[in-house]
């Protein structure tokens, strides 16, 4: 076989593998891989006006956890959908919560320049790892959680969310 042949062969496998792996990881989450709150619950975060939070304070409420980043193409693209749910019925059954993997400062301009009015928060990278024991193994934004009022995980998913998602699983809270 001639180098350039193999060359192509040996791109394309690597490719190939590399598609698997990611769609592996984000294909859901294995019935027995459950949430590990605990972390979520122990974290203090900052709003936007630089209030401290702490997370344990929401406990007993139905939640939506969104962890977003400014710089995250599909987190953009699903926060108005998170806006006009926490606007509408759906809002008054559980409470979106945005946690940011970002910087105050960006946050603030970016939930300006698009409206938004639900309760953002800011981890920095110490929200990586709060995610990552909530289910999120590849550390992919967005990555959403809802938690109803008994603390428990009842809906998680890596990539964006839409409205008609949000409604469903405000059903199931």
């Amino acid at each position: 076989m001639n180098p350039l042949r193999r060359n192509i062969l040996i791109g394309a496998a690597g490719v190939c593998a590399g598609g698997v792996g990611i769609w592996g990881s984000l294909r859901g989450f294995e019935a027995g891989d459950r949430a590990d709150l605990g972390p979520l619950w122990a974290a203090q975060f900052h709003d936007l006006d630089g209030k401290p939070l702490a997370m344990a304070s929401l406990r007993g409420k139905p939640l939506i956890v969104n962890f977003w980043a400014t710089w995250c193409g599909p987190c953009k693209e699903e926060m108005p959908d998170f806006q006009r749910f926490s606007q509408g019925p759906g809002g008054k059954k559980a409470q979106i919560v945005g946690i940011g993997i970002d910087s105050a400062a960006n946050m603030q301009a970016f939930s300006k320049q698009l409206g938004i009015s639900y309760l953002l928060l800011e981890s920095g990278a110490s929200g990586l790892d709060i995610l990552t024991a909530a289910g999120d193994k590849p550390r992919a934004l967005p990555f959403t959680v809802a938690i109803n009022a008994a603390g428990e995980a009842i809906f998680r998913k890596i990539g964006r969310v839409n409205h008609d998602e949000l409604g469903a699983v405000v059903g199931k809270l």
